[in-house]
């Protein structure tokens, strides 16, 4: 039997702050991540890629939760939070070699690999702002707006959900997304190299409920 894809709608509009707007509406309480700045956001391939390959080594887990994401060319940065010993940690993940070069001073090293090092930072902002120091938020998403950052397991099953479907043409970047059990809401900016006319803000939701 083929397994059904989950229901899906696409809303496109004009300007950003209607696109943010239905967007923050559809979302509702569900746990979200956003673009710091009015840049186009991450890349959707390099994204999924990222989050499968620390998954396969064991760096982020499904059951993590990601309060902010950056993606370069051949680098990448997160906070995840996670669940240990009984106490929730803030963990950021970056690459080995930063610039410029920072070292937190309320930040635990936990990570010292060839490409890769990481700090547990008590409290969620002090990880973030870590993040954005090393980021300088350019292409990031951050976990604003809500009480809780989306799990890592939601964030894989509707990104890939997402992809098995039609997108709105040129959408290569997310600006916005949120992620609950049982759907997902997508924001894509507008399209540098789409056909005439010019492809605007482009809204698409999959599932049907915003219960996390």
């Amino acid at each position: 039997m083929t397994k059904l894809s989950a229901p899906r709608r696409s809303v496109d509009l004009e300007r950003r702050e209607d696109a943010l707007a239905e967007f923050l509406r559809s979302a509702g309480a569900a746990p979200r991540l956003l673009t710091p700045d009015d840049g186009p956001g991450c890349s959707i391939v390099m994204a999924l890629a990222a989050l499968h390959w620390t998954a396969e080594t064991g760096l982020v887990q499904p059951g993590d939760r990601l309060h902010a994401v950056w993606f370069a060319a051949e680098t990448s940065a997160a906070v995840i939070e996670r669940l240990q010993d009984g106490e929730l940690v803030f963990r950021y993940m970056g690459p080995r070699v930063e610039t410029p070069q920072l070292a937190p001073v309320d930040g635990v090293k936990v990570i010292d690999q060839l490409f890769v090092k990481g700090f547990e930072f008590r409290e969620r902002w002090n990880a973030l702002a870590h993040f954005l120091m090393t980021t300088q938020a350019r292409g990031a998403l951050v976990s604003l707006l809500a009480a809780r950052a989306p799990e890592v397991v939601h964030i894989q099953r509707w990104l890939l959900e997402l992809l098995q479907g039609p997108l709105p043409e040129g959408a290569d970047h997310l600006h916005a997304a949120w992620f609950a059990t049982t759907g997902a809401g997508f924001l894509f900016p507008p399209a540098e190299f789409a056909s005439t006319p010019r492809r605007g803000w482009s809204y698409v939701e999959l599932g049907s409920s915003r219960e996390d």
